[in-house]
């Protein structure tokens, strides 16, 4: 009778397992694949090209810039200047200017515009002296979810291994990114970040304030989370033990 017993304890495990495996097969595969693949050109609005920083980056309220006049050095103002909240700045003959969303480059040449008329061939170089702190969210599979806070310019592997790196559950060919583009809508975009750990080459996407970057755990880690969690209650006890499997074969 204990042999029968066992025997229909078999059967109704290898009918669970039956059922459960082909959900498990479907539960690796990727989970976030049906969030398109965001491109570098969707967050700059153009291709990405490899340009000095100082180019590229685009200032933000609190950056303190220092503005000097290499021809003109009696109009360059005595110390750094802060972008306002507004995002704008005050300049002595010049008035209130917008700051925020220009690079340095940008802002150097509308001071120029606004000055022409009073300056003989200006010449205006603005540089960042302190950039303002920032900060981004990572969550998921990183091993200590939280916001990271950062100054001037951050990259998504950057960030993921400022909170600690990878778990080993994590899909790091997926990490999500939600920006708020300043319309109704977000941008949410998946990001490969396995190509920049694996071929070491530059990532093409730098991260902004208030950028959310969420990790999900791989298929086969979740698959893995459902066998801790819940295989152990569908087993027959001692199934695995020399007397289990003395019985099993009987």
């Amino acid at each position: 009778m204990e042999t029968i017993r066992t025997k229909s304890s078999l059967g109704s495990w290898w009918a669970t397992v039956l059922v459960v495996l082909p959900l498990l097969l479907i539960g690796c595969s990727n989970p976030v694949e049906h969030i398109p693949e965001l491109k570098p050109e969707q967050l700059a609005g153009r291709t990405i090209q490899q340009q000095p920083y100082e180019q590229t980056y685009k200032m933000v309220p609190y950056d303190l810039i220092a503005i000097r006049f290499p021809f003109h050095p009696e109009q360059d103002p005595k110390a750094a200047i802060s972008i306002r909240p507004d995002g704008q700045i005050s300049l002595d003959g010049v008035g209130s200017l917008r700051a925020a969303g220009l690079t340095p480059d940008e802002l150097s040449k509308d001071i120029v515009a606004k000055t022409s008329t009073r300056l003989r061939n200006p010449e205006v170089v603005v540089t960042v002296t302190q950039f303002a702190p920032r900060r981004i969210f990572v969550g998921g599979q990183v091993k200590t979810p939280g916001i990271v806070q950062f100054q001037g310019e951050i990259t998504p592997i950057q960030a993921i291994f400022e909170r600690g790196g990878f778990t080993t559950e994590a899909q790091m060919d997926s990490v999500v990114l939600i920006r708020n583009a300043g319309g109704p809508d977000p941008i949410i975009g998946r990001i490969n970040v396995n190509d920049g750990l694996e071929s070491g080459s530059a990532e093409k996407i730098n991260l902004v304030t208030n950028d959310v970057l969420y990790v999900p755990m791989s298929g086969i880690g979740r698959a893995d989370l459902w066998v801790k969690q819940h295989l152990n209650d569908i087993m027959p006890t001692g199934l695995f033990s020399a007397g289990g499997m003395a019985a099993g074969i009987r």
